[in-house]
């Protein structure tokens, strides 16, 4: 890199990338704790905020883009087909210019193939690709592995099908490539909305590339042990992992309550009138605990499809910045192994070496222009659907709790007025 007539070194250059991402950040930290009402922050000082990732630092970068706004609007319909291993979704879009509607079926597969063809149309390093949610639960097999891992080894209840999350993780999926400069005018992302045949279908495999960074996704890198990034994956891995395993208690919690409701409603066949006032008793609790139960399946299904919901996306999201992150380091080093070979070079392999220092050089400075754009909007966007999602679980919350609170004081009333007459 040549500034003002000096060679920068490579090595130089390491660093700058995550300075001018969080510049204004570590020049503000301080203030940000000072200009608090009540003196206390409720925030990392090391963490982007909506100031911090907003603006563009003044090193050499091309201006940001014009926000981009999505092509089309897309809706999953509630009705999904079902055939043996093979389930369908409805999707219906809209496209904004001319307000034309499209309907069409896909399935999970489509959206495998979806997804390869998109990266390998914007072959670009250092975007942020949207990940592709896991595949449903479909056979008898994924069913009672998924009813183990939630309910507990020894259970004997399976876990009904979920489509209503399956749409809408897919629905989300759709909607973050809609919303992306590169993606949401991808040719292959308009025909799979507005084209009723599906496209062909094929086993998509994983590259090596893929392989090699989930290997080394779990390793601890000590000398990367104060890297926000990697700070900020395991974290919020580790708050979806807390998090759905108190979804998971509250999903158990309703087959016992269910169970022991069900139990309460069997008579002794007695005529006697004991026996009917201890029947008629039963009955009401038996109807408060299913009250309870209900209540507690719906506060479950709330958390897992808003707050619940945000975690599972961004601990498979973060996922992606890190892999683009590696493949910047990568590019990195061949800068400065091809710095090495240049200084090495005889005089008569110079100009070799020097066009592809400047190749390499060109490649890394591309890959980190388009990754500081990047970066700013995932961090933009993280923070606004981490306000949506806790906005809406604590509406539902509390929405929830009076609820319930209002069904077990009819319960409740029902019991205090009940006349013991033997």
């Amino acid at each position: 890199m040549i500034v003002n007539n000096y060679k920068i070194r490579p090595e130089f250059c390491r660093n700058m990338f995550f300075d001018t991402v969080v510049e204004e950040k570590e020049t503000n930290a301080n203030s940000n704790f000072i200009n608090n009402e009540d003196g206390h922050s409720i925030s990392e000082p090391n963490s982007p905020t909506l100031e911090t990732v907003s603006g563009f630092s003044n090193c050499s970068s091309p201006l940001p883009p014009e926000p981009f706004e999505a092509l089309f609007s897309v809706k999953f319909s509630s009705t999904v087909e079902k055939d043996g291993d093979v389930v369908k979704y409805t999707i219906k879009s809209k496209r904004h210019s001319n307000d034309n509607s499209y309907v069409v079926q896909r399935q999970y597969e489509d959206f495998e193939w979806l997804e390869h063809c998109v990266l390998t149309a914007n072959p670009l390093p250092g975007l942020i690709v949207p990940p592709l949610p896991p595949k449903p639960a479909i056979t008898s097999e994924m069913a009672e592995a998924k009813s183990k891992r939630q309910l507990g080894t020894h259970t004997k209840t399976l876990i009904g099908d979920q489509f209503n999350k399956d749409c809408l993780q897919l629905e989300q999926y759709l909607r973050l490539l809609l919303s992306h400069h590169l993606f949401g005018r991808d040719e292959f992302l308009e025909k799979f909305l507005t084209e009723k045949e599906p496209p062909p279908r094929a086993k998509i495999k994983r590259g090596l590339f893929t392989r090699i960074s989930e290997s080394l996704d779990g390793k601890k890198n000590t000398h990367k042990k104060e890297d926000w990034i990697s700070k900020y994956s395991l974290q919020i891995k580790e708050t979806n992992e807390a998090f759905s395993s108190i979804v998971y208690c509250q999903q158990r919690l309703c087959s016992v309550l269910g169970h022991l409701a069900t139990a309460l409603t069997l008579s002794r066949g007695s005529n006697e009138n004991a026996a009917k006032v201890e029947t008629k008793i039963c009955s009401l609790f038996s109807e408060a605990l299913e009250d309870a139960r209900h209540g507690t399946q719906v506060l479950s299904y709330n958390e897992e499809n808003t707050l619940g919901a945000y975690l599972n996306l961004y601990s498979s999201y973060i996922d992606s910045e890190k892999e683009m992150l590696l493949t910047r380091t990568n590019m990195l080093v061949e800068y400065e192994n091809a710095n090495k070979a240049l200084d090495k070079a005889k005089p008569h392999k110079k100009q070799a070496a020097e066009e592809t220092k400047l190749a390499a050089e060109k490649a890394f400075e591309d890959c980190s222009d388009i990754a500081r754009q990047e970066i700013k909007k995932f961090h933009r966007q993280r923070i606004s659907m981490f306000q949506e999602s806790l906005e809406k679980f604590a509406e539902a919350e509390l929405r929830n709790a009076r609820d319930v609170a209002a069904m077990l004081a009819k319960s409740l009333t029902q019991i205090k007025n009940f006349e013991i007459v033997l």
